[in-house]
C-alpha cells in the first residue's frame, strides 16, 4: 500500500461507566454523541481505545485499565453524573504515569471539529511509518544545524533514509521528457535550458520507483556548479506531483514536508527565513510548488544566476510556518498574515512577507532551530499541533 492510498484507520471509542451500569447508560450516551464523530471515522471498542469517553463517576479504574504507557489520548467529558470529575482524576494519574492526554468538552460546539483534525493528524502519522526517504548527495554544509541521526528519524517517524549518489543517474541517456513537464512550464523562452530542467526531473523520478522512494531531497548547488542547469523546476515539479521533494539534501525540512503531506494532504513549500525583524518576516526560496502560487515566471536561480527557478505569488492571506528541530524533541509551529509579495532581486526568487507574532519573533531571532521553514497556505496549527503530540513532539509556539 502507497502513502496516498486510503488507510481504513478508525478512532477506537470506548465509553466509561461506573461498574455495572445498566446498558441503557451506554446506549443513551452513544445516540447523544454519535454526532461528534464521522461515522466512518470511527467505532466503539472495549479494547486498546484512542479516545476515552466518561459518561458517569467511578469510572476511574476501568479507565485506567484500558490505556498504554508512552501513548496519547484523547479523554471526553461532561458536566452530567461526575463525568468532568472522573476524567479530571484520570488526567491526572496519566500525567503522573508518562501517558500523554488531553480533555476535552464532549458539549462544546468546537469539539466534534477538533476530533476531526485529530483524526486525520492520527491517520497522517500512522501513515509516515514504512516510508522511505531518498538523499540525494550530501547534505549542503551549510547546513550545520539541520541533520538528523537516521536511527532517531526512523524510530521517531518511522521513516527509513535511503543514501543514493548522483553517479546512480545517467542523464545524458535522457532522450525524453514528459509532456505534462513541457505544458506545467510552457513560458519558459528558453526551450533548451527548458530540457535540461525537464532530463534532471526525470533522471530524479527514475530513483522513486527503483529505490520504492515516497520522497527525496537532493543536493542541488554541486550540479548547478558543475553543469549550469538547476533542479529547481524539476523539484517543484515533483511536489506538484505529489512526491515530497526538498533541496540541499535536508534531512530535516524533507522529514518535515513528509509529515505535512500526510497530516495535511498537502505538500509545503521549503524555505529560507531572509529576514526577521520589525514584527514581519521575510522568507524566500525559488523550488516553491507551481499548485500554492496563484501565478509564476521562470527566472534565473539566485545564488548562481543560472538555469530556471520559480519566481510566484503564493496563494491566500496566511499561512502557517513549522519546522523540526533536528532532534525531533521539539517543532516550532505559527499561523502568520500575508502582507506582502515582494520582488527583490537580492533573495531567491519566490518570496512572502508575513506578520509575526511576538512570542514567534522571539523563536526566530533567540531560539531558532535552523534556517529552513516549511510554509502551508492557510491555517493548519491544531491539526500539526495534534500529531506531534501523538509523536511525543512538543510544540514550540
Amino acid at each position: 500500500m502507497t502513502s496516498k492510498e486510503f488507510i481504513k484507520e478508525r478512532l477506537k471509542v470506548k465509553l466509561l461507566a461506573f461498574p455495572n451500569a445498566e446498558l441503557s447508560v451506554f446506549d443513551k450516551a452513544k445516540k447523544k454523541y454519535i454526532g461528534l464523530f464521522n461515522p466512518e471515522e470511527m467505532e466503539f471498542v472495549n479494547d486498546k481505545p484512542d479516545v476515552l469517553m466518561f459518561l458517569t463517576g467511578g469510572s476511574e479504574h476501568v479507565a485506567i485499565e484500558s490505556v498504554q504507557e508512552f501513548r496519547f489520548y484523547i479523554l471526553l467529558a461532561s458536566r452530567d453524573a461526575n463525568s468532568w470529575a472522573a476524567a479530571t482524576e484520570v488526567k491526572a494519574w496519566m500525567n503522573q504515569h508518562n501517558i500523554r492526554s488531553i480533555l476535552l468538552d464532549a458539549d462544546h460546539p468546537d469539539t466534534s471539529e477538533l476530533l476531526s483534525e485529530y483524526y486525520h493528524a492520527f491517520v497522517g502519522v500512522k501513515r509516515l511509518h514504512g516510508q522511505r526517504l531518498g538523499v540525494v548527495g550530501s547534505p549542503s554544509p551549510w547546513l550545520v544545524a539541520s541533520g538528523i541521526n537516521p536511527y532517531l528519524l526512523q524510530s521517531k517517524l518511522g521513516i527509513e533514509q535511503v543514501d543514493i549518489s548522483w553517479d546512480n543517474i545517467v542523464f545524458d541517456e535522457i532522450q525524453q521528457v514528459a509532456s505534462d513537464f513541457y505544458s506545467l512550464f510552457s513560458k519558459a523562452e528558453n526551450k533548451q535550458e527548458l530540457m535540461e530542467s525537464g532530463r534532471i526531473y526525470e533522471g530524479l523520478a527514475s530513483l522513486i520507483p527503483f529505490y520504492r522512494l515516497n520522497a527525496m531531497t537532493v543536493e542541488c548547488f554541486p550540479m548547478v556548479n558543475k553543469t549550469g542547469h538547476t533542479a529547481c523546476l524539476a523539484l517543484s515539479k515533483l511536489n506538484y506531483d505529489g512526491i515530497p521533494t526538498a533541496c540541499e539534501a535536508d534531512v530535516c525540512s524533507a522529514a518535515a514536508m513528509m509529515f505535512a503531506a500526510e497530516v495535511c494532504n498537502t505538500i509545503p513549500w521549503m524555505a529560507n527565513i531572509a529576514h526577521v525583524g520589525e514584527g514581519k518576516g521575510l522568507l524566500a526560496h525559488c523550488t516553491a510548488p507551481v499548485n500554492h502560487l496563484t501565478s509564476f515566471k521562470l527566472d534565473t536561480h539566485f545564488e548562481t544566476g543560472k538555469g530556471y527557478a520559480i519566481s510566484g505569488q503564493l496563494k491566500g492571506d496566511e499561512v502557517t510556518i513549522f519546522r523540526f528541530e533536528n532532534t525531533l524533541n521539539r517543532i516550532f509551529i505559527t499561523k502568520a498574515n500575508v502582507v506582502g509579495i515582494p520582488k527583490s532581486r537580492n533573495a531567491c526568487r519566490t518570496q512572502v512577507e508575513v506578520e509575526l507574532s511576538p512570542t514567534a519573533i522571539k523563536y526566530f531571532t533567540e531560539n531558532p532551530f535552523g534556517n529552513h521553514h516549511m510554509v502551508l497556505p492557510g491555517n493548519w496549527t491544531k491539526r500539526l499541533e495534534l500529531a506531534a503530540q501523538l509523536l511525543n513532539i512538543e510544540v514550540v509556539c
